[in-house]
């Protein structure tokens, strides 16, 4: 049996020590847990906030990007290809077979240039300023096709204004022949009057001719 006498009064407090003792090891133990965790927690949101930001960067399909041939020409803004994609192109009014073409640039002031082209150029008007859009073309066909008259093109600019081709001497022309045959190539330039405060960007509109609506045209998204 335990003994039941008092303890003495010099006596050690045993019992009330080992009790009291285990108090702040528990108080450890807690605390430890709730600090790993913590840790814990905010090392998983991290990670997942970096596996999704991962994900949220990874490349998206695309359409057809420069360099590529399409066999058939896309219509209306929701197929819209890129810059330096070649698309096929006919004006049955204006020339038998069919034309390759690529938009291979952008000059998006090109306001000099147009003047330094030839002295008779017209200046745009206060406030106002030119684009360049140069294209590159092959005729495929019988007969011929006159780089003088054989597209329709206008510029929708980002804010879905529309600009139709301004006609002047550029530095292409100089180069450009009167007719071109089967297999062979040339390049052309359009030139647009638009404000001078438009951003850049926008579209360059591919038509048979400017008696089509520009939802039956082919739609190249410039850069």
């Amino acid at each position: 049996m335990p003994p039941t006498e008092p303890l003495s009064a010099g006596a050690p407090p045993r019992t009330q020590a080992q009790r009291t003792s285990r108090s702040p090891f528990y108080l450890t133990v807690g605390c430890a847990s709730v600090v790993l965790g913590l840790v814990l927690g905010i090392g998983g949101f991290f990670g997942v906030r970096a596996v999704t930001a991962g994900e949220a960067t990874e490349p998206t399909a695309t359409g057809p990007t420069q360099g590529e041939t399409l066999e058939t020409a896309p219509v209306g803004r929701d197929a819209a290809v890129s810059l330096g994609v070649t698309i096929p192109h006919a004006s049955p009014d204006k020339f038998p077979g069919e034309a390759e073409i690529a938009l291979a640039e952008t000059d998006w002031d090109a306001t000099e240039d147009v003047a330094a082209a030839n002295e008779f150029n017209p200046a745009p008007p206060s406030g106002a300023k030119y684009i360049r859009v140069t294209a590159e073309a092959t005729y495929h066909g019988e007969g011929a096709l006159s780089p003088l008259d054989w597209i329709g093109v206008q510029y929708v600019d980002p804010d879905g204004g529309e600009h139709f081709r301004t006609y002047v001497v550029t530095e292409t022309d100089a180069d450009l022949p009167a007719e071109v045959a089967d297999g062979e190539s040339f390049r052309d330039s359009f030139v647009f009057q638009i404000p001078e405060d438009t951003r850049a960007g926008g579209h360059i509109v591919v038509l048979p001719d400017l008696m089509h609506g520009l939802d039956e045209g082919a739609w190249v998204e410039l850069a």
